[in-house]
Parts: C-alpha cells; structure tokens; sequence
C-alpha cells in the first residue's frame, strides 16, 4: 500500500468536508493520528485533536483500508467501496518544476508498477511500447514521468521528476493519461486529469474506481492474488493495446 492509499484517505476527507463542514484528522488502526505528505498544505486535514472544533474522524491506513475486508497468505480480499478524488496542493517550487518540464501537449503513460506490487497488475511492457507507437500514429505524444535510475521503455518520452510529488504536479498538465490501477490514477483524479485505467483482473473499479476516468476491467470477479494467476493473464490479455487506444482517443473528445 502506498500514495494511492493516502490519496483515498484524503479523498474522504474531502467528502465529509463537502457534506459538514468539518475538518479531519485521519487515524490508523490504534487511534493515533497520522500524517503523510500526500496531504501537505490540505487546509482540511489536521495533525493533531481540536478541543474547540467539530472534527471529522477518519480511521484509515494499515489495516484498516476502506475497500479490504480481509488478507489470507495468498489474497486480498475486497469489499465495494467508492472512493472520493482527493486534492493535491503544491508550493510553488513543485508548481515552478512541473511548468519548467511539462513542454507541448503530452499524454502521461505508466509502463512500471510499485516495488512488490502484484504481478497480476502488470500489462507488459510490450503492450505498452505497441500502444506508445499507435500513439505517434495518431499525432499523440506518450510520455513516462520518472526519476533518475526507473525503468524506462522504448518509445516513450521521458520527463524526469524528482519525487512522487513532483510527478502529481506535471500529471496535471497531461491532456490525458493511460495508467495502471495504482498510486497514479488516484493522483489523475486528485488533480483532475482524465485517463485510462488498466484494471484487469486483480481488483476491480466497484473497488479504487473514478466516474471522471475510463476504467478497464475484464476479471469478471477481481481475486486479489499476489502470486501470478491464470485468471488474471487472461483478463490481461482481453486488454490489447488497440481497445485502450480506442478508448483513449474517446476519452481525448
């Protein structure tokens, strides 16, 4: 679990804000607050109790996510859940960054996944480097944000970022982004940028999904599995490169 996570946090503040006004203080599993820098400068999440002030309690972080009923030794098990876009707010050093990289019109692409990430979430980076050339084809320029020492794939440009931080700013420049269920589409939809999500089959939209994003999802019943799995291969391999270019393009109307 990572900055996804934190942003689906922070997206239920945002709710509760919307609905009471109150503030939130965001608490793990044995009641003790927590901080993270997914939520610097939120005006709506603070760090520490308010004895004057209504205040939101938000119990979420290890252990206690809103959309895992259980872990097995082999599963995630998952509970539906509809998770609100958060709000990513940047200093002016990360906004200076972002406008100093973010040159022309670019789609952002995300070919890596997070270190021990399922298996079962990886497209191919084949599938990636086929979709980036459908992309020149069509007059779009597929980019990958990383840091010094990432992979980096054949055929699609690189803007280097600095940190996860950075990477959210410059995201909010893309025309649009084709991505992975992860850490990223919940930053696409903290700051409002559209995208693709390539779900497959190890978790499912009715769990980490957004209505503003077009979500890929062809497991029929998402099992979870952190060991690779014959069932999500296959829902993996209904997702061709040409389908996501298709939606894509739908996504660019």
């Amino acid at each position: 679990m990572g900055w996804g996570d934190e942003l689906m946090a922070a997206g239920e503040a945002q709710r509760l804000f919307e609905r009471n006004g109150k503030h939130a203080v965001i608490v793990d599993k044995l009641g003790n607050i927590r901080k993270h820098l997914a939520w610097a400068y939120n005006p709506i999440i603070r760090h520490r109790w308010d004895r004057v002030s209504p205040i939101n309690r938000i119990q979420n972080g290890p252990s206690v996510r809103p959309y895992i009923q259980a872990k097995t030794l082999n599963n995630w098990l998952w509970k539906p859940y509809a998770p609100t876009p958060a709000v990513l707010y940047f200093d002016d050093i990360e906004k200076a960054e972002a406008l100093r990289v973010s040159r022309g019109d670019f789609i952002v692409l995300e070919p890596n996944l997070k270190p021990k990430a399922s298996p079962n979430k990886s497209w191919g980076r084949l599938n990636w480097m086929i979709l980036a050339r459908l992309m020149r084809k069509n007059g779009l320029r597929p980019v990958q944000l990383a840091p010094f020492g990432a992979q980096v794939t054949e055929g699609i440009d690189v803007i280097r970022t600095h940190d996860f931080r950075i990477a959210c700013s410059v995201l909010a420049h893309a025309r649009a982004a084709v991505l992975p269920e992860g850490g990223l589409h919940h930053a696409a939809a903290a700051v409002g940028t559209r995208a693709v999500v390539i779900y497959g089959g190890f978790i499912s939209p009715a769990q980490t999904g957004y209505t503003l994003h077009r979500n890929i999802f062809t497991g029929g019943e998402p099992c979870g599995r952190r060991q690779p799995c014959p069932h999500c291969a296959e829902a993996m391999k209904q997702i061709t490169p040409e389908l996501i270019m298709r939606n894509l393009l739908e996504v660019l109307k």
